[in-house]
C-alpha cells in the first residue's frame, strides 16, 4: 500500500483515533470516490461515497484492532489508490508497521 500522507494529532470528544482515507483514482489520476475508515476504541466504521456528492454510504462495521484495519482496508485498496491517514501517534504506527510487514 502506498501511503501518501500521515499526521498525528489527539482526537477530540466524539472523533475517531484514526481516520483513514482511501482515495479511488482513475489512470489520470482524478479522485472519483473516498473510502473512510474510522477508528474509535470499539468498531471500525467504513463510509463510502462516490463524487457525486450524494452522502456517504455505510459499507461495514468491523471490531477495532489494527489487523482488521489493515485487512478492510487492503479489501478495498487499489495500486492507483492514495492514503490518508490522521489521528493518534499510538494507533497510527501500529498501522504502519503493519502496512510495512505486508
Amino acid at each position: 500500500m502506498r501511503i501518501k500522507y500521515y499526521e498525528w494529532n489527539r482526537h477530540g470528544l466524539t472523533e475517531p483515533l484514526l481516520t483513514v482515507n482511501l482515495f479511488k483514482k482513475v489512470e489520470d489520476g482524478k479522485v472519483v470516490a473516498c473510502f473512510r475508515f474510522m477508528y474509535y476504541l470499539n468498531a471500525i466504521l467504513v463510509v463510502y461515497e462516490d463524487d457525486r456528492y450524494r452522502g456517504g454510504e455505510l459499507m461495514e462495521i468491523v471490531p477495532s484492532n489494527v489487523e482488521n484495519l489493515k485487512k478492510v482496508l487492503s479489501k478495498y485498496y487499489d495500486d492507483r489508490d492514495d492514503l490518508i491517514i490522521i489521528g493518534e501517534r499510538s494507533v497510527g504506527e501500529k498501522l504502519l508497521e503493519a502496512i510495512e510487514q505486508g
